[in-house]
């Protein structure tokens, strides 16, 4: 008899066990508990401690809201980091690849940190809840990046994970997702392999280009004042030369007037003179002169005035 009721006992005291044991639950700090009792929300419990609940009929579902969770896009885990070796990652390419201005490929990758800050939402609200951050995620990525130069895209990854931010957040609230994104970071904003060469000779070009520019520069830097300086001489010279030739034109009008005028009032006395003075010019240029005159007698006289060489 003895052996029987202690074979019924045991059952007993399993079944009484098990109904303890499922019967309270702990809280820590900064830790939620929602309450489903027949599949339905019941209650929410944030006190930490030890908490009581209907055995085998509610469940519980417990949730840090202090915990910041990571979450990585456009990459995936591949080893684990250990004491000796960093962890290896691999592209996502269904993630990885966006477009910016132009059509131009990058290769993008990021860490997503963010709390739960309100686990009924969390839990009720959204089915899939990290698919919904990668959509709400690469919704805002893919509309800030497809407005950015492929230069700005490359450089300022950090503007650009701060203009995500908050367009993020909006999104997510609309949702009702209960939660709260903390930082979002870019960790690479690379060219696929397949284009960095190609963008690596548009920068050499480019550079190329700028140090030709700015040769040209410096050596129309150097020649444009000399130049200019050479035009302001002509300028001057031609100018002067212009008003030497005026006024010698203007002086040699006034002289032939007033030769015209003494013309006008003895003209064999002028003319004349005019004779003398031109001869003397022609003459003080003759080494050799002659006087030569021819008489009726048909004999030729001629007087030599200087000999040859003289002045």
């Amino acid at each position: 008899m003895k052996s029987v009721k202690l074979i019924l006992f045991v059952p007993i005291i399993l079944i009484v066990a098990l109904i303890f044991l499922n019967s309270y639950y702990m809280l820590d700090n900064a830790e939620e508990a929602v309450i489903e009792r027949f599949g339905k929300m019941a209650s929410v419990e944030s006190e930490a401690g030890l908490h009581f609940k209907v055995p085998f009929i509610d469940t519980v579902k417990t949730f840090n809201t202090n915990e910041v969770i990571s979450l990585q896009y456009g990459y995936v885990p591949v080893t684990a980091p250990t004491t000796t070796e960093y962890a290896t990652y691999q592209d996502n390419d269904n993630e990885a690849i966006v477009l910016t201005k132009g059509s131009y490929l990058v290769n993008i990758g990021a860490i997503i940190q963010y709390k739960i800050t309100d686990p009924v939402a969390y839990y009720y609200n959204v089915d899939d809840q990290e698919g919904t951050i990668r959509l709400a995620f690469e919704s805002a990525l893919r509309r800030n990046v497809q407005n950015q130069d492929l230069d700005n895209a490359l450089i300022n990854k950090d503007s650009i994970a701060r203009e995500i931010l908050p367009d993020m957040t909006r999104k997510l609230s609309t949702y009702g997702s209960g939660i709260t994104i903390t930082e979002v970071k870019l960790t690479d904003v690379l060219l696929p392999e397949d284009v960095q060469f190609a963008y690596d000779d548009v920068n050499i070009a480019s550079n190329e280009k700028d140090s030709n520019k700015s040769q040209a520069e410096k050596y129309a830097n150097e020649m444009l004042p000399k130049a200019r300086a050479d035009a302001y001489q002509l300028v001057q010279e031609a100018e002067a030369y212009k008003a030497e030739k005026v006024a010698q034109a203007k002086g040699d009008v006034e002289n032939f007037n007033q030769v015209y005028e003494k013309y006008r009032v003895s003209q064999e006395i002028t003319k004349k003179r005019l004779y003398i003075e031109t001869m003397e010019k022609i003459l003080g240029n003759v080494n050799e002169k002659y006087i030569i005159d021819i008489d009726n007698d048909n004999v030729l006289k001629f007087l030599p005035l200087e000999t040859k060489g003289g002045n």
